[in-house]
């Protein structure tokens, strides 16, 4: 199935034109390049002139995360089950209650913002280490905002079902130059590394854009998409995007990003990091339960039906929310997926525990109401 976004720009050229910065280098003609690995494809930017697509300066300083985050600083663990590995070859970020960032060429996003688009054919597998399988793949529900531009390169997504673990924001302006930055993602489609650190550099420096920044943190295709955290607050300030290589066997090169700040994020956070999700009751057998009024751009969890209650539940659903643009999610325990949108009234027989209930809006919501009747448990 073909995204959405490549009807408005081939797969193929996304050319970001025009010069940049007279007192930097120029910006080329940037490519969009899929790349088969045997870790998976990758999706980058690229130079068609023969620049370097390894975004490595210098000296190789990636390290590879193992056991659990045990070979990296200790500040970092409990952060890398956020970071995530999109099917089409980016990486990612989860930033609370499913709302996730990553690169707009990752998904063909056009020059000018666009809003509100399919994303069904992606899915992103979280916490993906070198000892240590995915703990779980979310599929990508909408693309709520992306741009890929001489300016900037960001998407914002929302996902289910939502990963535990989340990465604070930092949206207070742009941040100094030569903060200490650092990076985590996916090179080449592998599993999870790190930059190590390096230091924020002006846009003209490497001949970015107006909303830009340059660094030297090394990267590689596949890289695309990750935040750009501030080392000492641990939140993040940007998106990577890409670079280029001007001498390889030199520290001569600019890799580049997106500032946060300068992305329409707020939007979708008030302002604020997100907090995290709240806890729904437990349903006790008989149950029914009613959930709305709703919200513009929700995405929540109405209730999960535990495993603790039984190895199977039955109930009827009844929904009422507005088709095509509003929808109800249910996940369950073997990971099937059944969507519905519109008004229905469905007789749900012994899906297996734990099932989760989510609802998922646009930003005019016309929806009324979801209800669960009749709950019953069996094992």
């Amino acid at each position: 199935m073909r995204n959405f976004f490549s009807q408005q720009m081939t797969s193929s050229t996304i050319a970001l034109l025009g010069i940049l910065a007279s007192c930097g280098p120029s910006q080329p003609e940037l490519i969009k390049t899929t790349l088969q690995t045997p870790d998976g494809p990758v999706t980058f930017l690229a130079a068609p002139n023969g620049h370097q697509i390894n975004k490595v300066i210098g000296k190789n300083d990636l390290v590879k995360v193992m056991n659990d985050g045990a070979n990296i600083p200790e500040k970092y663990r409990p952060l890398i089950d956020a970071f995530g590995k999109i099917s089409m070859g980016c990486s990612a970020t989860h930033i609370g209650n499913g709302l996730v960032i990553t690169a707009g060429h990752c998904f063909d996003a056009p020059e000018r913002r666009s809003n509100n688009q399919p994303c069904s054919e992606f899915t992103i597998a979280w916490g993906l280490r070198h000892d240590k399988a995915a703990y779980l793949t979310s599929r990508c529900d909408m693309i709520l905002a992306a741009e890929t531009s001489n300016d900037r390169d960001y998407a914002i997504l929302r996902v289910s079902p939502i990963p535990p673990v989340s990465v604070e924001l930092d949206l207070t302006a742009r941040p100094n130059v030569d903060l200490r930055i650092t990076i985590f993602g996916h090179p080449q489609a592998r599993p999870l590394e790190w930059s190590q650190t390096c230091g924020l550099r002006t846009s003209e420096e490497g001949g970015w854009g107006r909303f830009q920044f340059s660094h030297q943190c090394d990267t590689e295709p596949g890289n695309s998409g990750s935040t750009v955290l501030d080392d000492s607050t641990l939140k993040v300030i940007g998106i990577h995007d890409g670079g280029r290589i001007l001498d390889p066997g030199a520290n001569m090169g600019w890799n580049y990003a997106t500032f946060l700040a300068d992305t329409p994020i707020r939007e979708f956070v008030g302002g604020n990091p997100l907090p995290d999700p709240t806890p729904t009751p437990v349903p006790q057998p008989g149950d029914d339960q009613s959930f709305g009024p709703f919200e513009n751009s929700e995405n929540r969890i109405l209730t999960t039906l535990s495993k603790k209650e039984g190895e199977a539940v039955s109930f009827r659903l009844e929904v009422d929310t507005e088709k095509n643009y509003d929808k109800v999610v249910v996940t369950t325990g073997t990971g099937e997926v059944k969507q519905y949108s519109g008004k229905h009234a469905v007789e749900m027989d012994k899906l297996p525990t734990p099932v989760t209930i989510q609802f998922i809006s646009d930003r005019s919501v016309k929806s009324t109401r979801v209800q669960l009747k009749s709950i019953s448990f069996s094992n």
